[in-house]
């Protein structure tokens, strides 16, 4: 792999609705399709919820910290990824990016999967988050299959002012905001394969 995994340097700043940053590419061709061919299918568990503020339904892995399986069963790839978005440099980028002082931040690594079924209602993230970087993995995923990213204007599920797609190799950061309301709609059935693949990678408020 690239002595840099993450390539924080492509990223787009966008300020609709609210300040983001997209990377359309987020890593080397070559390093972008071994996380994907070794992207696991196992160990994952299915959350959900009923909250008044939000309702959801996905299926989760964790990495990092206590990862739900043991370092040495997840494939080589993954456990790059790992030790770069936990390590040094990768943060130091973040926080260059973002702007937002990320040293003392405790930092969570998932892996998510969500099939037809699943979704995640307009939301803010709790104050407790800071940063959120969320990567896929799915190749190919038009836009019609539905399970994109919803950047909304309020917490309107109709709300829409932008749709991400996604799609393999892309990734967005998303800084907490006040205003910072987005979704995950439900993949549509049908389409085979169609099982919406990401990572996240969130710093915390230290405690």
């Amino acid at each position: 792999m690239t002595d840099h995994l993450v390539l924080l340097d492509r990223a787009q700043a966008e300020y609709a609705p609210f300040p983001y940053h997209h990377l359309p590419e987020t890593f080397s061709e070559a390093d972008a399709e071994r996380l994907r061919e070794t992207f696991p299918v196992s160990s994952f568990t299915k959350v959900s919820g009923d909250d008044p503020d939000k309702t959801y339904a996905m299926w989760t892995r964790r990495l990092h910290p206590a990862p739900d399986v043991p370092d040495d069963e997840l494939a080589a790839p993954w456990r790059a990824f790992v030790r770069e978005v936990t390590g040094p440099d990768y943060r130091a980028g973040l926080a260059a990016l973002t702007g937002l002082p990320l040293e003392s931040c405790p930092v969570e690594v998932n892996l998510w999967r969500y099939p037809p079924d699943c979704w995640l209602d307009p939301h803010v993230d709790k104050p407790g988050k800071i940063v959120t970087h969320v990567f896929y993995f799915n190749d190919p995923w038009p836009e019609t299959w539905g399970g994109n990213l919803l950047l909304l204007g309020s917490q309107a599920p109709q709300d829409v002012a932008r749709r991400i797609t996604p799609l393999h190799n892309a990734s967005v950061v998303l800084v907490r905001g006040e205003t910072s309301w987005h979704a995950v709609e439900s993949a549509l059935p049908g389409n085979p394969g169609a099982v919406r693949l990401s990572a996240q990678v969130i710093f915390h408020r230290p405690a």
